[in-house]
């Protein structure tokens, strides 16, 4: 099975050289490069949102739409790789290396900074034909919804994995501590991800919790995939609600812009 392998990066206040990133996966190494990036693109995705309460002498709807956007790295590797001999679970370690900042007499205005966003492991097969992951993100985003998943509740523990990667950025908006602060660092680093396989498929991690249930698929994604594809779609939040039964339908539509 193929798999692409796909690294966002920007240096920040660079200091001489250009660092170096080298990429391994369950120990060997399978690219090495300069991030020789420092650029930054605004990506964005719109949704809408439909809400309809009805019933004997009620109908009330409700609907608006709402522009996510985001701020990643411009430039990013695709690294195409073979999973065949791949263990259930693996790692993938990207190092950062001849990272140096202008640190002097404990002074420092250049600090070197390597932003890493988004890293993402995703089927070659799901990646290159949109129809089907259209249909995946529509029933993974409907299971998100229809669980209550899709809103925030403090301190409840979340094993859902992000799917198919890794961003900065927290699937709620105000749940502060989801935000990944370690894809950016200065210095030598090195970021390490277990790769676990679920439902026969090899899917990113960013801890060692257990992975249950479905997968999430954040708004971020579904921004970075129309701006890496140039091929937009809409994005719809549906909900109803029956006041004489108390009956509650949710789904969303996810399809293609004309």
């Amino acid at each position: 099975m193929k798999y692409y392998l796909i690294i966002g990066y920007q240096l920040l206040e660079k200091y001489r050289e250009f660092p170096t990133l080298r990429v391994h996966i369950n120990g060997q190494l399978v690219d090495e490069f300069l991030c020789d990036n420092e650029q930054t693109k605004e990506i964005s995705v719109q949704r809408r949102f439909s809400k309809n309460m009805s019933g004997t002498c009620h109908n009330w709807k409700w609907d608006s739409t709402e522009t996510s956007k985001f701020m990643t790295p411009a430039k990013y590797k695709m690294i195409e790789l073979d999973a065949t001999s791949w263990p259930d679970k693996g790692e993938l370690t990207i190092e950062v290396s001849d990272n140096n900042s202008n640190y002097n007499n404990g002074f420092m205005t250049l600090r070197s900074i390597v932003w890493i966003t988004p890293v993402i492991l995703i089927r070659k097969d799901i990646h290159d034909n949109i129809s089907i992951l259209h249909r995946i993100m529509k029933k993974l985003r409907q299971e998100l919804i229809r669980s209550g998943h899709y809103w925030y509740v403090p301190n409840r523990t979340e094993t859902r994995a992000t799917w198919p990667g890794i961003s900065p950025y927290p699937t709620k908006l105000i749940d502060r501590e989801s935000f990944e602060e370690n894809l950016h660092r200065g210095g030598e680093f090195t970021l390490h991800f277990e790769i676990r396989k679920k439902h026969k498929t090899h899917l990113l991690v960013g801890d060692s919790r257990p992975v249950k249930g479905y997968f999430r698929v954040d708004l971020f994604f579904l921004a970075w995939y129309q701006h890496h594809t140039k091929k937009c779609f809409n994005l719809t939040d549906e909900a109803t609600y029956d006041i004489d039964t108390g009956q509650r339908t949710v789904g969303n539509v996810l399809g293609k812009n004309k």
